[in-house]
């Protein structure tokens, strides 16, 4: 997939947006992320492999997940990577600059704070629960299709249960990515002494909440239509909706933001 990285039509970063609602988006012809995703598809078709299969689709998850991971350990590695910066450039001598225009120049990456770790072993209850959810609805998946077989036929469109159970399968597992991801930002922001890196910190954690949040109001609203048509997986369904109602509580009183934040080409 390296040469979609060179095609001018894509809109740089459009998936760092977005809350994986592909269907529904205008910008499909210009995106990388779902460019990749295709070429998935189209490679399962290939190799005859059913991307509803529990093991094929955990797989695609775990892949997923680790992109992400990837791609952040590989930005921060960039980020630690010193440029080259011309002194002829900028004017030291002059009585009249303002501090906070050059400490933009300060090396502020503490290896402490760099993502890696954060999103493997921080510990917070937002990723404690956002994790709970993911795992409930592994568990949750296997339940409904062994219960309800004939919902995941190739030819049984437009199932309500099919579409909701998708719903889930999409966003739990990127629900929990971003919790991590916004614990790592909220933390990294606090520390963070430069106008400028403060400016693009709470931009990125603003982003990254509100698609979290986007992702959260979608899951409970499949979990309630699941909970109202099938009453013999209630006990199974509220355990799981009550633990994403706490999580879009937790996200509303720590990052009130995702409220008010709209994000470019979405909100």
């Amino acid at each position: 997939m390296s040469e979609l990285n060179h095609m001018h039509e894509n809109i740089s970063g459009i998936y760092n947006y977005c809350d994986r609602w592909c269907e529904k988006c205008s910008f499909t012809n210009r995106c990388l992320l779902f460019k990749r995703e295709a070429e998935r598809d189209i490679m399962h078709i290939l190799k005859d492999e059913d991307p509803n299969d529990p093991t094929v689709f955990t797989k695609d998850i775990s892949d997923s997940f680790q992109d992400t991971i990837d791609l952040l350990n590989e930005k921060m590695d960039d980020e630690d990577t010193p440029e080259y910066i011309d002194e002829e450039d900028f004017d030291f001598d002059d009585d009249d600059d303002d501090p906070e225009d050059k400490d933009f120049l300060e090396d502020e990456i503490d290896e402490d704070e760099r993502p890696t770790a954060w999103l493997t072993e921080a510990k917070h209850p937002l990723i404690d629960m956002s994790m709970d959810l993911f795992n409930a609805f592994d568990k949750y998946y296997d339940i409904v299709k062994n219960k309800y077989p004939e919902n995941f036929e190739e030819n049984n469109t437009g199932n309500l249960i099919r579409e909701n159970l998708s719903v889930l399968g999409w966003y739990t597992p990127q629900i929990n990515v971003k919790a991590r991801m916004c614990v790592w930002g909220k933390n990294k922001l606090a520390k963070t002494k430069s106008k400028l890196h403060r400016e693009i910190d709470e931009e990125l954690l603003n982003v990254n909440c509100r698609i979290a949040y986007t992702g959260i109001e979608k899951c409970i609203k499949a979990l309630s239509i699941l909970y109202e048509m099938k009453p013999e997986l209630q006990t199974e369904t509220l355990l799981m909706l009550n633990t994403a109602k706490k999580i879009k509580d937790v996200y509303e009183e720590e990052f009130p933001s995702v409220l008010t934040f709209k994000r470019p080409y979405f909100d």
